[in-house]
């Protein structure tokens, strides 16, 4: 049997030198959740529901409901929203984070900025310029720049959970896991219910654990209430 040898160039070069330095420079953790998703279908449908007569509206997906929330819970949260530079925190106005995309060159993480005073339709909207982007290969570097977290959903792949590796700079990443009908406790029944794991691996140099909890109970609650 023959070896293909594949030489590493560009962005997968440029991905692979970060997080080399990534996993040997930050100081990883992960705190890992198991939440009710059936208001966040709730609130998907009503969303659908209500933009439905406007042509120009995004179609809204479970994952923008979760960049959504995962964004306001930085604002309730802000310990959080930091950079590591330098050995200082640089603390931003806004909060800018990450979003993973799928292409057809490899996984790109580029940045929704200044996006803590985005609606949901907004949201989802940039998400998709941005992966249109990302697929054309139109992305300026500095558009993978700034960001505090990154958003990472592989659920549509089947993955339930993960332990993520932090990009640089940043104070946490967060692994958004598959939804699916899982074993759920409710009033002391456990039923089967639509539910999601979401895992935030911080870097403990910016972030302890009693913090990630909070940002994690932050995100619950935005997200089980989703349906109001």
């Amino acid at each position: 049997m023959g070896t293909t040898l594949e030489t590493l160039a560009g962005v997968p070069k440029a991905m692979a030198g970060a997080m080399a330095r990534s996993w040997s420079e930050i100081p990883h953790f992960a705190e890992i959740i198991l939440i009710d998703a059936a208001p966040m279908q709730a609130r998907l449908a009503a969303e659908r529901a209500r933009l439905a007569d406007d042509p120009a509206a995004p179609r809204i997906s479970i994952n923008d409901i979760v960049v959504h929330a995962a964004i306001a819970a930085l604002v309730e949260e802000p310990a959080l929203n930091g950079i590591f530079a330098n050995g200082k925190i640089e603390r931003p106005d806004t909060v800018s984070v990450a979003v993973a995309v799928a292409t057809d060159h490899g996984l790109m993480t580029p940045v929704l900025r200044d996006a803590n005073d985005l609606t949901l339709p907004e949201i989802s909207a940039r998400i998709v310029e941005l992966r249109a982007a990302a697929a054309a290969r139109r992305l300026a570097p500095d558009q993978f720049e700034g960001a505090v977290m990154t958003i990472s959903n592989l659920g549509a792949y089947g993955i339930d959970t993960g332990f993520p590796t932090i990009n640089q700079r940043q104070s946490a990443l967060l692994f958004v896991g598959s939804l699916a009908e899982r074993p759920f406790v409710i009033d002391g029944a456990v039923v089967a219910r639509p539910t999601m794991y979401l895992t935030l691996a911080c870097d403990h140099r910016m972030v302890d654990g009693l913090t990630a909890a909070r940002y994690l109970a932050s995100l619950r609650s935005l997200l089980t209430g989703a349906a109001e």
